[in-house]
C-alpha cells in the first residue's frame, strides 16, 4: 500500500485514475476545488479517499496543505498531477491574459505540489514518484501552433521534469511524463462530436500506465517520456 497525492481527481482523466488506483488498495489523498462535491469524485465510496479542499494557484494555500496532509498521513510515496485544461488559440490570438492563464492552469499548479513535496521526498529513505501529464503538442509544434499558449504552458512540464530527475537522483526521486493526444472523456466528446473517440486514447489505459510506472515493471525507468497517441 501507497500513500499518494493527485490533482485534478475530479476531472475526466482524474476520475479514472482515482478509482484504479484506490482498487489496487493504494490511499489516495486527492485535492477539490471549493466548488466540487467531493462525492463526484468517485462513483463508490472508499475509505482509503481523503480529499482535501484548496486553491492549486495559492503557492502558500498548498504548501500549508501539504504539511497537514503529511503530518496527519504520513510520507507521500507519489504525486499525480492531473489538473490543468485547454484553451486554442494562435500566435496573432494568444495574447499575455491567455498564456498567463494556461500557465497557471497547467503548469503553476503542477509546481506548486512538486515544489514541497520534492523536498518532503529528499528526507524519505525511498524517495518518490512523480507523474506529470505533457501533451503531444508540446512535442510537435506542427500540432501546437493552433494552441500556442496550453502548448508552451504543457511544455514547462517536460522540462519540470527533466529538473526533478537532476536534481532528485541522488535520493531516488524520479519524474515521469505521460504525454496523450486526445483523451477520451465526455468533455473531449462534446467538443469535437463528429471526431473518430476510437482513435483517441482511453482513461483507463492511462490509469493503467500510471499504475505500471509507479508499481509495476515500469517502476525501473529513469527519466521516461511516454507518448500515448493511439491512433491519433
Amino acid at each position: 500500500m501507497a500513500t499518494l497525492f493527485i490533482t485534478g481527481a475530479s476531472g475526466g482523466l482524474g476520475h479514472v485514475v482515482t478509482q484504479t488506483l484506490l482498487n489496487e488498495g493504494h490511499v489516495v489523498i486527492a485535492t477539490r476545488q471549493y466548488s466540487d462535491n467531493p462525492q463526484n469524485l468517485i462513483y463508490g465510496f472508499s475509505d482509503l479517499l481523503y480529499t482535501y479542499e484548496t486553491d492549486l494557484f495559492d503557492e502558500a494555500q498548498v504548501q500549508t496543505l501539504i504539511q497537514r496532509v503529511i503530518l496527519k498521513h504520513g510520507p507521500i510515496d507519489a504525486a499525480i498531477l492531473l489538473a490543468g485544461g485547454y484553451r486554442g488559440g494562435s500566435l496573432a490570438e494568444t495574447n499575455g491574459e491567455l498564456l498567463d492563464s494556461m500557465m497557471t492552469l497547467n503548469f503553476k499548479t503542477a509546481y506548486h505540489v512538486v515544489q514541497p513535496l520534492f523536498a518532503q521526498m529528499r528526507s524519505q529513505p525511498n524517495g518518490g514518484r512523480f507523474v506529470l501529464i505533457g501533451a503531444r503538442q508540446a512535442l510537435n509544434a506542427q500540432l501546437g501552433r493552433q494552441a500556442v499558449a496550453y502548448t508552451l504552458s504543457k511544455s514547462l512540464l517536460f522540462e519540470l521534469s527533466d529538473l526533478i530527475n537532476a536534481s532528485g537522483k541522488e535520493h531516488d526521486i524520479v519524474s515521469t511524463v505521460i504525454a496523450p493526444s486526445v483523451i477520451d472523456t465526455d468533455a473531449n466528446r462534446r467538443a469535437m462530436p463528429d471526431a473518430n473517440f476510437t482513435d483517441w486514447v482511453n482513461p483507463q489505459t492511462l490509469a493503467d500506465t500510471i499504475a505500471f510506472v509507479l508499481f509495476g515493471a515500469g517502476i525501473a525507468l529513469r527519466e521516461p517520456i511516454l507518448k500515448m497517441y493511439n491512433k491519433s
